[in-house]
């Protein structure tokens, strides 16, 4: 199997780990084990437990950060590139539970790995940020600091709400993601708002 192949499988695996016990507990040799491999062939890709780690976040994270900026629709009424941002957050998060998993509790943390997570979420904050100042033909966006303190909340408050649904399965992603669109509207109205 090519390296950039196997590095890609062992990453899912690590995903599901520490996912599921967390960084602290996740074994290497667990996942070594779960991947197929050898442990020195595990450490030999990553170099350490903690390498591992940081490019299974810088990989989800990279891939949430692509995923945001593909479904931006700039000539969009406003109302529609919203909600296709929001329902693409809320795929992101259905389909790699796992990821989500390991950066909110990271995103939660105050090991030195949070770090990692703290500037993955400030490129998140970053694009919706620009999405907010760039605005659409339909609507002419936000100035600073109004732009950086909404996208803050829009992150914040999708954060939470991703965490939460995944504690409610029974609630349907189409639902949530109305929701979130609804609160980044009332977010995004307001600083308007107090803008006139």
């Amino acid at each position: 199997m090519p390296r950039s192949m196997r590095e890609q499988m062992i990453l899912e695996v690590a995903g599901r780990a520490f996912a599921e016990a967390g960084y602290e507990r996740a074994s290497m040799d667990r996942i070594a084990q779960l991947a197929e491999i050898s442990k020195p062939m595990l450490y030999a890709y990553f170099g350490s437990k903690e390498g591992l780690y940081v490019a299974y976040i810088e990989r989800t994270g990279a891939d949430l950060v692509a995923r945001l900026v593909r479904a931006d629709r700039p000539h969009a009424p406003h109302s529609v590139r919203l909600r296709a941002l929001t329902a693409e957050f809320f795929c992101f998060v259905a389909e790699h539970r796992d990821g989500w998993t390991v950066l909110f509790m990271e995103m939660n943390a105050s090991r030195p790995l949070a770090e990692q997570v703290a500037h993955l979420r400030e490129r998140i904050v970053t694009e919706i940020r620009r999405m907010l100042e760039e605005g659409s033909e339909s609507w002419a966006g936000l100035a600073p600091p109004a732009s950086d303190g909404v996208a803050h909340a829009i992150v914040g408050a999708g954060d939470s709400l991703a965490n939460w649904w995944l504690k409610h399965p029974d609630v349907g992603r189409d639902e949530v993601a109305e929701w979130y669109a609804g609160l980044a509207q009332a977010a995004i109205t307001s600083a308007v708002s107090a803008h006139r």
